[in-house]
């Protein structure tokens, strides 16, 4: 459906649709193009959507009625539990199709409990990080590199994990020129450049990004694999709802606390200690640019995670890392 998104035309987008005629795929374009929405924020709603039309206590999207779609948010959150975060993302979710249709929110009232705070981070050690990256996972030679050579550019490059894992192309890895392209699909498919260490780029004895596409990613490559820079051990691209249950299954024996963006909250507080440890103070914008926040006070949050954290290891965390294990 949106693999196309620059043919699709918003003079033939309808203004609003027929409930009980649009499929999900136009109530994807409609997000598109009447909505603005991202693409992968769209995906998501869909995804979302699947979901709560097979559900035991499902929302009826054809004809959608107030009473039908609390019943489903009653029953996911009284007899399953669900999260204010996913019960968030199903109004989101229920609100893209509304509007789609025309319906005024004004007659939906809901409101999903509110978010617990955010609890204080947990930032892993070098040593244990230096262990994860350098861990047997699997028996198999591929799939355990896959693991290990995601880990390593995720917590030395510090993107987010996993949807700018999963968009990375070959094509974003320029190592006649010793950069990388991040796209970053919450900010609309915009891109950074990043220039990092020569060992991390081309390393021949290191988990570098040149052993990667040269010795490892061709193991599995086929006619399913396109430019995918991160392949599964089938060939084809790994997606990243796959790449956050997969890797974060295996990982979480050697660190229970892991999750995929534990990567970026790492390389931001190591960032922010590298540049003390060269310039005498926390460079805070140095830290933004490199991790593509939008906000500056995005990065500043970080900064009190440095402070704490140099004290425990006052040197520079990417070379101690980056040790062959």
């Amino acid at each position: 459906m949106l693999n196309n998104i620059e043919k699709l035309s918003r003079l033939d987008c309808p203004i609003t649709l027929n409930s009980q005629q649009a499929s999900f795929d136009d109530v994807g374009i409609h997000a598109l193009l009447r909505q603005r929405l991202s693409k992968s924020t769209v995906e998501k709603r869909m995804r979302y959507a699947r979901f709560m039309e097979n559900h035991p206590c499902p929302v009826d999207f054809r004809n959608p009625t107030y009473e039908n779609f609390i019943r489903h948010m009653d029953y996911r959150e009284q007899l399953e539990q669900a999260g204010s975060s996913a019960l968030s993302h199903e109004w989101k979710t229920m609100k893209t199709f509304l509007k789609a249709y025309g319906v005024p929110l004004t007659d939906w009232s809901y409101k999903p409990p509110s978010i617990p705070k955010t609890k204080a981070r947990v930032i892993p050690s070098p040593d244990l990080v230096h262990k994860i990256i350098h861990y047997k996972y699997s028996k198999d030679e591929y799939e355990n590199a896959l693991i290990q050579y995601t880990l390593m550019h995720s917590f030395m490059i510090g993107w987010r994990n996993p949807s700018e894992t999963c968009t990375m192309t070959v094509d974003d890895v320029k190592l006649d020129k010793g950069l990388l392209i991040v796209r970053e699909p919450k900010k609309h498919q915009t891109s950074r450049v990043i220039i990092p260490e020569k060992a991390l780029m081309a390393g021949k004895t290191r988990k570098s990004f040149k052993n990667w596409v040269d010795k490892w990613r061709p193991k599995v490559e086929n006619q399913y694999s396109g430019n995918a820079l991160y392949l599964r051990p089938d060939g084809r691209p790994i997606e990243k709802f796959q790449y956050r249950m997969f890797v974060s299954r295996k990982v979480k024996p050697v660190f229970p606390e892991y999750q995929p963006y534990v990567s970026r909250h790492w390389c931001a507080t190591g960032k922010l200690i590298k540049t003390k440890l060269d310039t005498k103070r926390f460079d805070i914008y140095d830290v933004r640019d490199w991790l593509g926040h939008s906000e500056i006070q995005t990065t500043m949050t970080y900064v009190r995670d440095a402070k704490q954290y140099m004290r425990q290891a006052p040197f520079d965390w990417f070379k101690y890392i980056m040790k062959k294990g």
